[in-house]
């Protein structure tokens, strides 16, 4: 019995040692409420969408498809609902008022670029080899982790949040990290 308790009060001491030094790396475990983002620059939302996506500090380019790397992190700053007029955030400072991280899981990698447009609120079907295809095809599984900012600002409440994300195959994909969020984000919008 005295080895026993000696085995367990051991294994105890050990595992808290190791949980001791666990080091937070994504962005919800070392970004706090209350957090500011400064927009450098004023964006210009295109007509018919609520939002834009950010690579490498700058705005992608709108297509008939996804139109960034998926593979890369990338962020999308979103308003709160898409105007048949074009729009201009102006440069300004965000306070962070809530952060969820979260997973979406995709079949067919047949579908990834289009994916990430369901992400955005649009409905998205193709055609491939004479069939449809839809975000549901059978293939190898991919994830989408994202990490969701709630955002607000006195001076423009339409602004709603910042989605920063990357795809990959189950298994392989983590939780962007701050550094990674703010390669996406460059110098166009500052983490304070």
């Amino acid at each position: 019995m005295r080895n026993t308790l000696i085995l367990l009060i051991s294994s105890l001491v050990a595992a808290c040692g190791i949980s001791l030094g666990y080091e937070p790396t994504t962005i919800k475990e070392r970004l706090p409420i209350g957090s500011r983002l400064s927009l450098l620059r004023a964006l210009v939302i295109p007509v018919e969408h609520s939002y834009v996506y950010i690579v490498e500090g700058e705005v992608a380019p709108f297509k008939d498809y996804n139109s960034v790397y998926i593979y890369k992190p990338y962020c999308m700053l979103r308003l709160q609902e898409p105007s048949s007029q074009a729009r201009q955030v102006e440069a300004d400072h965000f306070t962070v008022t809530k952060i969820i991280e979260w997973e979406d899981y995709h079949g067919g990698l047949n579908t990834l670029k289009l994916a990430s447009a369901e992400l955005a609120g649009v409905r998205v079907h193709g055609v491939i080899g004479g069939g449809i295809i839809g975000l549901d095809d059978a293939g190898p599984s991919t994830i989408m982790y994202a990490t969701v900012m709630s955002l607000h600002s006195a001076r423009q409440p339409e602004v709603k949040e910042l989605v920063c994300g990357h795809w990959d195959t189950q298994g392989v994909v983590e939780p962007l990290t701050l550094h990674d969020m703010q390669s996406a984000l460059g110098s166009l919008i500052q983490i304070e």
